[in-house]
């Protein structure tokens, strides 16, 4: 069976995706969501969801999918040893230091890598599953004949792909549109969503757009494809979106998967953008080489919510009409409705008018409150709500879609299941606690006086124990199993303690506990040894990117191998420093292989020593495959935390420095195992890193004829950036096109 995974901003919208068919809820905490808007979860609230989780039998994975600095790691020990005893079903991280954090002091933790490790390629699915991850969310810009083929070759890992919602135009975790134009981190929770913005552009005429906003994925049927291939779990985005939109689509695609056909109207009506089956079914390339008909992934007219279209005007008003407009409904339509009209604004951008339907009327002037479909009916507008015939209009609420609460105060908090050992003597009672998480097993163990009695009648001791003990606390675990052993002269069924001294000695007890916990859940956790590696420092970031195509800071190794073979010569080509040749590495690679046998052959090419420069978590097998190749962890391998550093050192031989995290002008690494080198203030990284064919999605042209290449300049709020199309791939710049 494959899972169906919805997303949960909060508990009411949790509880909803259960309600609606759900098999799993992924969510965050207060602190290090990639949905750091979100109302998120605290401990109290996840307790509640865990023990409903446990009663319908469904999954729980909490998000901790950001990137953190070196003074905050060690911050996530308490939080890691609250979601162990919360019993959690996994960890969705994109932080590799996490990783190592987890695996030394948490390996009852599950580790499920986040979308924003970008991971789209076979090698980076084979690596993750190395370094200890049991399920992948792959990148949604994959095809689906691309995930069947990951699918057959990485036969034990688990892999979960998107099905629906909101796409972003750069890959996840990528991504430094947000953090470069407005200093707020996409990787850290605090994504501006730059690319639903609005640019300056010429299209073919100057004129404003949404250039990179994207349209939103929905599989829909297609779904069962992905079942029959094999992946393990499904995935909605949307932990922003209401309790109410996660209830229609886990009801949905729950239907889907049961077999049923059903219509996504409601879904719709309670949030879409224009949808498209995204990369996975629209994108519509099977090779390279191939040209793209299908529709355009970039919707440049409007970012917002649509809807669904219930109509065309038939007979439209101008600006000194009466606000009476005649639609052809194709859709049933209500009053209290709230509905959508598109007019012309200033350089073709569309003006969005909303508002909520208050009058209509039939074609006798009668007045509606529900318009059937198929009918042709009179609805009042706004005075700005200039439209003509042909114009579509959208409901984007329905009136009857109100969605009862779920009650959240009924659920009682999760309690971690733990053995309890009692030693009974003639005058006293020891109990010790066992079988908790590692961390947790330290002499947690108390004696308590007693006034044991002869029996009048025979006792079952065991299930007095098992009455009293396990009974409801406010302690974060409970006495599951109970393990007398009796020291006394007494048999078992002669011992009578009275229920009032037992419930006396559990109030002690857990409260004890409480207590004891409580200290141990911040206690410092001994991880100092991170070894010492001698790495060295790298030149400014600046001097080793490319020459050849500029501002592109990483190398095409197809490209240039033609080059070379062209007759060009590498100093052209290339970086060098200090009799090295720089090579960073694209973080995006869809023709893997391809892509690393021309690096070998690159590098054989060259004659002279290389430096190799990893930016994809893929990258990192090559480089052990090649020990006698010096490398380097480069921009996009995220190096924010002396653990991650420790990864890095760890697993690869023949690695000679590093840059850190890029987000970051300066990073205190007195204790870290390596030195690493800052990338200097003045360098640039790119905004965008695209799929998405700026030509093709955006200028909508033809890819017939296409040289898979192009530049063009826009710009927004006097600032301009360059846009280049490589190999249908987009990379945004912050630097200019050259005059």
């Amino acid at each position: 069976m494959m899972e169906l995974t919805l997303p949960a901003g909060s508990l009411q919208a949790a509880l909803q995706a259960f309600a609606g068919g759900a098999d799993a809820v992924y969510l965050g905490l207060q602190q290090y969501s990639a949905r750091k808007s979100a109302p998120n979860f605290s401990f109290k609230e996840l307790a509640q969801l865990k023990t409903e989780a446990v009663r319908l039998q469904k999954k729980i994975y909490v998000t901790l999918n950001t990137v953190l600095e070196d003074s905050e790691i060690d911050q996530m020990i308490p939080i890691l040893r609250r979601l162990e005893l919360l019993d959690i079903d996994g960890i969705i991280i994109q932080d590799l230091g996490l990783t190592f954090l987890i695996r030394s002091l948490f390996p009852t933790l599950v580790l499920h890598s986040s979308t924003q490790l970008a991971v789209h390629t076979l090698a980076g699915v084979q690596e993750l599953e190395r370094l200890g991850f049991s399920r992948i969310v792959l990148s949604r810009e994959l095809t689906f004949s691309e995930i069947k083929a990951i699918r057959e070759a990485s036969s034990q890992v688990e892999l979960k792909v998107f099905i629906h919602g909101a796409l972003c135009y750069g890959f996840s975790g990528l991504c430094m549109a947000s953090h470069i134009i407005t200093g707020r981190s996409a990787n850290r929770g605090e994504c501006a969503q730059i690319c639903r913005t609005w640019f300056d552009y010429d299209n073919p005429n100057p004129s404003k757009g949404y250039c990179f906003s994207m349209t939103d994925l929905a599989v829909k049927n297609q779904l069962l494809q992905l079942r029959d291939i094999g992946i393990d779990s499904v995935k909605i985005e949307g932990r922003m979106k209401s309790p109410a939109y996660v209830r229609s689509a886990a009801q949905y695609y729950r239907n889907l998967l049961d077999g049923k056909m059903v219509d996504d109207d409601e879904l719709r009506t309670q949030f879409s953008r224009t949808p498209t089956s995204g990369w996975t079914f629209s994108y519509g390339k099977e090779r390279p080489q191939d040209n793209r008909h299908t529709p355009p992934l970039v919707d440049t007219q409007y970012p917002g919510h649509k809807g669904i279209s219930i109509g065309k005007v038939v007979q439209g008003r101008s600006s000194k009409q009466i606000p009476i407009i005649k639609v052809a409904l194709t859709h049933e339509v209500a009053v209290r409705d709230g509905l959508l009209l598109f007019t012309d604004g200033p350089n073709s951008v569309t003006t969005p008018i909303r508002f909520g339907l208050t009058v209509m009327q039939d074609n006798s002037g009668n007045t509606l409150f529900s318009g059937p479909a198929n009918s042709i009916i009179s609805l009042q507008v706004p005075p700005e709500a200039v439209v003509g015939p042909g114009a579509p209009l959208y409901r984007i609420s329905q009136h009857d879609l109100n969605l009862p609460l779920l009650n959240e105060s009924a659920l009682k908090p999760y309690r971690y299941p733990i053995t309890l050992d009692f030693v009974i003597s003639s005058n006293s009672i020891t109990i010790s606690a066992k079988k908790g998480p590692n961390w947790m097993n330290q002499g947690l163990t108390q004696s308590y006086p007693i006034k044991l009695q002869i029996a009048k009648k025979p006792q079952n001791l065991h299930q007095n124990f098992m009455t009293i003990f396990q009974s409801s606390t406010t302690t974060g675990v409970i006495g599951q199993e109970i393990n007398i052993t009796n020291t006394t002269d007494l048999a078992d069924q002669q011992l009578f303690i009275a229920l009032s001294q037992l419930k006396e000695i559990r109030r002690n007890w857990y409260e004890y506990l409480e207590k004891e916990l409580e200290k141990l859940l911040v206690q410092d956790a001994n991880l100092e040894n991170l070894g010492d590696y001698n790495l060295q420092p790298l030149s400014p970031r600046k001097d080793i990117s490319p020459l050849y195509d500029p501002p592109i800071p990483w190398v095409d190794t197809v490209e240039v191998v033609k080059l070379l073979k062209a007759g060009k010569d590498v100093n052209q080509l290339l970086a060098i420093q200090e009799e090295r040749v720089y090579l960073p590495l694209a973080p995006i690679m869809f023709e893997e292989q391809k892509y690393l046998e021309a690096l070998d052959q690159l590098i054989v090419l060259i004659k002279k020593p290389v430096y190799v420069g990893l930016n994809n978590i893929g990258q990192m097998a090559w480089a052990r495959q090649h020990p006698e190749i010096a490398c380097f962890i480069d921009i996009y391998l995220y190096m924010a935390n002396r653990y991650a550093a420790a990864v890095s050192c760890s697993n690869l031989d023949s690695l000679q420095g590093m840059y850190h995290w890029i987000e970051r002008d300066a990073i205190d690494t007195s204790a870290w195992p390596s030195h690493t080198t800052t990338p200097p203030g003045n360098f640039s990284m790119p905004l965008f890193i695209s799929r998405s064919c700026y030509r093709y999605d955006t200028l909508k042209q033809s890819c017939e004829g296409c040289p898979r290449r192009g530049n063009w300049v826009i710009e927004q709020n006097r600032k301009k950036y360059k846009v280049m199309v490589r190999s249908c791939v987009t990379i945004v710049s912050e630097q200019p096109e050259k005059d």
